[in-house]
């Protein structure tokens, strides 16, 4: 009797998650988890019923798809009037587009309907959807029960709710922008850029023959870390997961946004880079690269134009100039400005009563971000890291096209469509510059900036740390109020120079959303970048934990997500970056 009511009680537990797979498939794998943990529910129930529900959830998702062609009440429901567009993108690449999917909120349903309506084969479909399913279903579960096993169980029911609260916010919210979500606004939008306005946004590549001022990256045997080829979604999955720990551990979800008590969120996002950069003393604005703000007026784009104008010659700034935004991430709408033009054209693009920076660029190819950390109370900081940021480039062979160029080269090819089109957030290349065949050993570079996002290639320098350097940081970091972690990225003449604490000018200052960016160079393990994020994230919440000890408050989990939200919206607005 005893083993009947086990096997009703399991049974129960397999349909639920079963079928909850099929309202939200991280819910459900938390229930799994939850049945694992606490009812000892046996882990080849729970997982076969994660794996079942994804993937009929997914055949049934596809037809859908498929009998709409033949019913004209469900046709109107879920197929848009420009969901052609999008046939050839997903035929060419489903296994990428499954996988994305599976990991970006709100994009499943509507592409695997798309996936149904082209009549994309569905043992095709469903073979990718098994593999995938199970990968997830795999990685996911088992980061979840030995989590529930580790920590979560010695916290009691009130830890799965937490959780359960971080999943349903996450699920509801547009709080990450899906990876494919621009492509597939790009295909369903009907207009075409006019030619003149091409020309204007398009970034024209330089011809270089090297990289003045730091060593050559010439000779790396690997141009790609394994970290960069994985899907942010699952490899921020176990930071995600030790942001958790430390969470418990320090009884706050928000306590980052203490670190730097002066500066809104502590500077993890949303926050205002101008803000950060003035609150640098007024002896150290000497290493920070002058700069203007102003917002969008909306009484046209013509009065915006005048009073950038008036502003830059106020300050004493002429073209080129570099145009960013005020509330930004990763390089997204940063432009070098050449013209009064180009100026009026990028604010036209830009999102009206928002604000933003003219900055004087700084003429040099060497980019350095300096990471630094200091303990409430410590009477100096200290210089964490030290990497080199070089811009997207490609060596000529004397034979093959620009275009060529960059779809053989080992890291350029898996950001090709940040030049070649298809990704609307950056500036793709004119034609004329792809036809071009750059002389053998000629650097080109194909970018303004040096995003590891659009292909730029961070290395460790640590070994460039020295008391000089680390002095005249911890004198700028002290300058500022209460500023205690975080990243200075800036352009230098030499790394000779550099490490004199001399001939740099500062163009960015980064709070708690830094990272100790040294830890992407490829040629650094997955193991060790992964100790570099825990270790920065340990500080992180140390130096949190200290300023709250002195009486700062954390933000509320509410307006910390707000902040979040507030930052993603306005990265969808920018123009194009370069």
């Amino acid at each position: 009797m005893t083993t009947l009511l086990f096997n009703l009680t399991w049974l129960k537990h397999f349909l639920a998650i079963f079928f909850l797979t099929f309202v939200h498939e991280d819910a459900a794998i938390l229930a799994a988890g939850f049945s694992r943990v606490e009812h000892h529910v046996p882990l080849v129930l729970v997982y076969t019923a994660v794996f079942t529900g994804i993937v009929a959830g997914d055949v049934f998702i596809y037809l859908l798809g498929h009998f709409a062609q033949k019913n004209a009440w469900l046709r109107r429901k879920i197929i848009g009037p420009k969901v052609e567009r999008l046939h050839n993108w997903i035929d060419s690449n489903l296994t990428k587009v499954l996988i994305m999917c599976r990991l970006t909120p709100g994009l499943l349903f509507p592409t695997f309907v798309a996936c149904g309506w082209f009549k994309i084969p569905l043992g095709r479909f469903t073979l990718l959807s098994v593999i995938t399913g199970g990968v997830y279903t795999s990685i996911a579960l088992t980061l979840v029960i030995v989590f529930g096993d580790l920590v979560l169980v010695h916290l009691n029911y009130w830890a799965w709710i937490l959780v359960a609260i971080i999943v349903i916010v996450f699920a509801s919210t547009s709080l990450l922008k899906p990876k494919f979500a621009k492509v597939t606004e790009q295909a369903l939008n009907d207009s075409e850029t006019p030619s003149f306005l091409k020309m204007l946004k398009t970034y024209k590549p330089g011809r270089k023959n090297r990289h003045t001022g730091m060593p050559s990256p010439e000779g790396l045997k690997k141009l790609v870390s394994l970290a960069e080829r994985l899907p942010n979604g699952l490899f921020y999955l176990p930071v995600g997961l030790r942001w958790l720990f430390l969470s418990a551990r320090y009884r706050s979800l928000t306590l980052p946004t203490v670190s730097n008590p002066m500066i809104e969120t502590g500077g993890f996002w949303g926050e205002s880079k101008s803000d950060i950069m003035q609150q640098v003393g007024d002896e150290h604005q000497q290493w920070v690269a002058e700069f203007v703000t102003f917002e969008r007026n909306g009484k046209g784009v013509e009065s915006d134009l005048q009073t950038a104008l008036s502003l830059m010659e106020e300050k004493g700034l002429e073209f080129p100039v570099v145009a960013k935004p005020d509330v930004g991430w990763q390089g997204y709408g940063v432009r070098l400005i050449e013209e009064h033009k180009h100026l009026l054209h990028y604010l036209n693009e830009y999102p009206t009563g928002e604000k933003l920076l003219l900055q004087r660029p700084v003429q040099h190819d060497g980019e350095a971000g300096i990471f630094y950390v200091r303990y409430p109370g410590e009477e100096h900081g200290r210089v964490i890291s030290v990497t080199l940021r070089y811009f997207p480039y490609v060596y000529g062979d004397g034979t093959s096209t620009l275009q060529e160029l960059i779809r053989n080269n080992p890291r350029m090819k898996t950001r090709a469509e940040y030049y070649l089109g298809g990704k609307t957030e950056h500036m793709s290349l004119e034609k004329q510059y792809l036809d071009m065949v750059p002389a053998e050993g000629e650097l080109i570079r194909l970018s303004f900036i040096g995003s590891i996002r659009v292909g730029g290639l961070y290395r460790d320098a640590s070994h460039l740390i020295t008391p000089e350097l680390s002095e005249r940081i911890d004198a700028i970091a002290q300058s500022m109020p209460e500023f205690y972690f975080g990243r200075f990225d800036m352009r230098f003449e030499s790394t000779e120079q550099l490490q004199q604490g001399e001939g740099f000018s500062i163009i960015e200052i980064n709070g708690a959303g830094s990272e100790a960016i040294s830890a992407w160079d490829p040629e650094v393990s997955i193991f060790k970048l992964y100790k570099a994020l825990f270790k920065s994230q340990s500080l992180l919440f140390k130096v949190g934990d200290l300023n709250r000890s002195r009486g700062y408050k954390p933000m509320t989990v509410i307006d910390f997500l707000k902040a979040a939200k507030k930052q993603n919206k306005l990265i969808d607005q920018y123009p194009p970056a370069g």
